[in-house]
C-alpha cells in the first residue's frame, strides 16, 4: 500500500465512522485529496469531499449541521430574516457551485474544523453583502474586532475567549494598532473586506507570492504583538494564556485558509 492510499484510507475510516450514512467513492475523489496525512478534522474532510462531488447525502448533512451553525455566526451583524438568506445563499453558490473544475469547498484540507471554516467564509461573506447596501465606512465595525471573533469551531477555545473576553480584545487591538500601514490595511482588505489574494496582488502591482509573504509577516506581526500584551495582562502561569494565544494563531490560520 502507497502512502498516498494510506492517508486515504484514513480519512475514509474516520469519516464513515462520524458520517455513517455517506459513503464517498474512493476513486471519484483521488483528485481531490491532497493532504500528505490524515488530517485532525479527517471527518470533517471526509464530508467536504462528498459535497464537492455532489453526493446528496453530503450535502444534506453539510446544509442541516455546518450551514445551520454558519448561519448563526452572521447574525451579530443583522438579524434580519433577509439578510441572513442573502448570505446564505451566497455561500452555497461559493462553495458548492463548481469553480473551473470543481467546487471551491473542495479546497477544504482538513487542519481546523469544517464548521470554522464555513463560518469564517460566512462571515466574510456578510460583511461583503453589507458594503452592497451600505458604504464600507458606514460599516460599524472595527476590522481587529472582526478578526478577533471569527468562529473557530472548538468548544474549549470558545470558553477561553469568553472567560478572557477584556484582555483578548485590548491584545488584539493594540498588536494591530502597531503594525505597518501595509500590513494593517492587508488583514483589513482580506478578513474584512474579502479580496482575494489576487485582487491585492494586483492593487500593489506585486506577484500573488509576494503577498503571501506580506501576510505571513503580518500573522507573525500580531502574534508576537498579542504574546507580549497578553504577558502584560494575564500572569504567565494562567493557564488561559496558552489557550488565548493558541485561539489567536487558529484564527489566523483559519483565516488566510480561505482566501482565494
Amino acid at each position: 500500500m502507497s502512502d498516498f492510499e494510506a492517508v486515504v484510507d484514513g480519512i475514509w475510516a474516520k469519516g464513515v465512522a462520524v458520517w455513517p450514512k455517506l459513503f464517498v467513492d474512493k476513486y471519484a475523489a483521488r483528485g481531490l485529496v491532497t493532504v500528505a496525512h490524515v488530517p485532525l478534522h479527517a471527518a470533517d474532510l471526509y464530508l467536504a469531499i462528498g459535497c464537492a462531488l455532489g453526493d446528496p447525502i453530503a450535502l444534506q448533512l453539510f446544509e442541516d449541521g455546518i450551514l445551520t451553525d454558519a448561519a448563526r455566526a452572521i447574525r451579530r451583524y443583522d438579524s434580519s430574516h433577509a439578510f441572513g438568506a442573502e448570505v446564505m445563499q451566497r455561500i452555497r453558490i461559493h462553495l458548492l457551485v463548481a469553480d473551473r473544475d470543481v467546487p471551491r469547498i473542495g479546497r477544504y484540507d482538513g487542519r481546523a474544523s469544517l464548521r470554522a471554516w464555513v463560518g469564517t467564509c460566512a462571515v466574510r461573506m456578510a460583511l461583503y453583502v453589507m458594503r452592497g447596501v451600505r458604504n464600507a465606512k458606514e460599516i460599524a465595525i472595527e476590522w481587529p474586532d472582526v478578526i478577533a471573533e471569527l468562529p473557530t469551531g472548538q468548544i474549549e477555545l470558545e470558553a477561553v475567549r469568553l472567560r478572557y473576553a477584556d484582555a483578548f480584545r485590548t491584545a488584539w487591538r493594540d498588536a494591530c494598532a502597531r503594525l505597518t500601514p501595509r500590513h494593517r490595511t492587508m488583514l483589513r482588505m482580506c478578513f474584512v473586506e474579502g479580496a482575494s489574494v489576487d485582487h491585492i496582488a494586483t492593487t500593489y502591482a506585486v506577484h500573488r507570492v509576494t503577498v503571501w509573504r506580506w501576510l505571513e509577516d503580518a500573522k507573525a506581526r500580531v502574534l508576537v504583538g498579542i504574546r507580549v500584551r497578553l504577558g502584560e495582562l494575564l500572569p504567565a502561569s494562567d493557564p488561559g494564556t496558552g489557550s488565548l494565544l493558541a485561539l489567536i494563531g487558529s484564527q489566523l490560520e483559519l483565516g488566510l485558509s480561505v482566501l482565494s
